[in-house]
């Protein structure tokens, strides 16, 4: 209504008739998150038929059988349990291992340490395997393996030219 202008006016927000209707010229932010609603805010609001409300709880505290616990325990993404998990999985496999009881999550430990022992056993005696040969080879002359690797580097660097820097006098 154009009526209205005068109000619009005391809360500084400009604006100018059009066509017998009340233009306002410049966005102007008449409330932020977490403001209160003053009874100016609320009229104007209302006579732009905007409804800004929001209710809900904000949580502070939890409350668990006897326990209180703050807001942050909610904030739990599932990278957190995760990483949780896996920690209860490496200690549950460390129980195991230590007391002889075996779990899901020790087999796989339980197996390589079972390996372990049977290539410790083909290095000492005459008895070998596929899986043990290279562990006795590399035994027998580690000089092998290192050459392959300085060969690798080489490759690497055959293949990218060093620059040439010029020299100034």
């Amino acid at each position: 209504e154009p009526t209205k202008t005068s109000f619009f006016q005391a809360l500084d927000i400009t604006t100018k008739i059009t066509k017998g209707t009340v233009e306002i010229l410049n966005d102007t932010p008449i409330l932020a998150i977490g403001d209160k609603v003053g009874s100016s805010e609320a009229a104007l609001l209302k006579m732009l038929n905007i409804h800004p409300f929001f209710y809900g709880l904000k949580v502070k505290q939890i409350y668990d059988n006897g326990s209180l616990y703050g807001e942050d325990v909610l904030n739990i993404t599932e990278e957190v349990m995760m990483t949780n998990f896996q920690k209860a999985c490496s200690n549950i496999a460390a129980i195991s291992l230590e007391t002889g009881i075996t779990t899901e999550a020790s087999i796989p430990h339980s197996l390589a340490n079972g390996f372990k022992n049977l290539v410790s056993i083909a290095i000492e005696t005459d008895y070998s395997f596929k899986q043990a040969e290279k562990v006795k080879e590399f035994l027998k002359d580690p000089s092998k393996f290192i050459k392959v690797e300085e060969k690798k580097d080489e490759k690497k660097d055959d293949k990218q030219e060093p620059e040439e820097e010029e020299e100034e006098e």
